[in-house]
């Protein structure tokens, strides 16, 4: 009974030790926190819905490159698509361009020391951010650059939801198409991204891109839009405006439907308001728990009028926000805890009517191939899916 009553004291110090960090931690960072809302811009955009069809682009791009490529992602991993673009850095950082490569430290922890080292010694200037460092361990250790930020030549930028391997080009069985959204912008905009770049650049190692071109004039397109950049503190409310301010209609496509209590009741007002609700998920799951945490919210959705969608023709990988049809919000952030509260984000807010009926006609695609989720089929779901539910909504903030 001792030996129980200790080991139950020390994890009881160790779990109020860890609380401590992350609120401490929290606490310290929001002071440099990063979450600029930058001024609107018009630049010429294209929304891209198909990873094989993004890399094509981004490679044909990057083999143009005659000064700088800025990449940052989230993951890559060390597979061919992944390899093919290492070889491609590699080419053209021999060739005399300034070329970076930012990737998360959690998220592309698969890429090998080798890849590494070769692409540094081509020239690449490769770095990992938000390693885990004292003080406030815990807390750094949740943290993630959950952005994928591209920009060539400081002209031609690329934001939104794909990250490099092999399933977001729809190559792994287990989750067959990969739907997800991510946009190509050429004008003003795209000095905003390379902003953004150079800033995670500067705050994880105090260097800045070597290239003196990095800024060059840029036109002005033809689509009004802002970015938002943020870092854990400033989305919720973001998101919780947007929803106040829908007249009409709402819809949310995410892979992973995990909200704070202040969206999900903010949802469940506007569809008490008529505002029409639409959420669009996926039927299968990448993640432990995410999937069954999403049933603990969608009965008071389903209850107050929100229509559920669940995408069965691969996995649903998007990250959209329309509001009453004129405007889109596209970007990296899921519509969960760890990209509401931990994760470093961005979207772009984009206000034109013409390009939202084009994100608004592949959405209507997505619905066709997904199934309506009703409260009759919640109340018909495992009760062995039961306690990984209470379970995932108990961590709901570390999923």
């Amino acid at each position: 009974m001792k030996v129980i009553f200790v080991l139950l004291v020390i994890f009881i110090i160790l779990i109020a030790l860890m609380l401590l960090d992350m609120l401490l931690g929290r606490a310290a960072y929001k002071k440099q926190a990063y979450e600029p809302v930058f001024d609107p811009k018009k630049s010429d955009i294209t929304l891209i819905h198909c990873g094989s069809e993004l890399v094509r682009q981004m490679t044909a791009d990057i083999r143009q490159a005659v000064s700088s490529i800025h990449m940052m992602f989230f993951i890559m991993k060390n597979d061919q698509v992944s390899h093919e673009m290492f070889d491609l850095l590699k080419e053209k950082a021999q060739a005399g361009v300034s070329v970076y490569l930012l990737l998360d430290w959690a998220g592309s922890r698969q890429v090998k020391k080798p890849s590494i080292q070769t692409m540094k010694k081509a020239g690449v200037h490769v770095h990992f951010l938000n390693k885990p460092a004292f003080p406030f361990l815990f807390f750094r250790l949740q943290k993630r650059n959950h952005r994928k930020v591209t920009v060539i030549d400081g002209k031609i930028g690329y934001v939104g939801g794909f990250n490099i391997a092999e399933e977001y080009l729809g190559k792994k069985a287990k989750f067959g198409n990969w739907e997800d959204y991510h946009l190509r912008m050429t004008g003003e905009g795209t000095a905003d991204l390379q902003t953004l770049f150079v800033s995670d650049l500067k705050r994880n190692t105090g260097k800045a891109p070597g290239s003196p071109e990095v800024y060059p004039a840029l036109s002005e397109g033809n689509i009004s839009h802002r970015t938002y950049a943020s870092d854990g503190f400033s989305l919720e409310s973001h998101y919780e405006n947007c929803i106040r301010k829908a007249e009409k209609k709402i819809i949310i496509g995410t892979p992973y439907y995990v909200p704070s209590k202040k969206l999900q009741e903010a949802l469940i007002s506007a569809c008490r308001k008529g505002v029409k609700v639409i959420l669009i998920v996926p039927m299968k799951s990448d993640h432990p728990l995410v999937r069954e945490t999403a049933f603990t919210y969608y009965p008071e959705l389903l209850k107050a009028g929100c229509l559920i969608y669940r995408y069965y023709q691969g996995f649903y990988h998007v990250k959209a926000f329309i509001i009453d049809d004129r405007i889109s919000i596209i970007g990296t952030p899921n519509f969960d805890k760890r990209s509401l509260f931990w994760n470093e984000e961005v979207n772009v807010i984009i206000h034109d009517e013409a390009f939202t009926k084009e994100v608004l006609s592949t959405i209507k695609q997505d619905i066709e191939k997904s199934e309506l989720l009703t409260l009759e089929k919640v109340k018909q779901r495992s009760v062995r899916q039961l306690p990984a539910e209470w379970l995932g909504k108990a961590i709901s903030y570390f999923l």
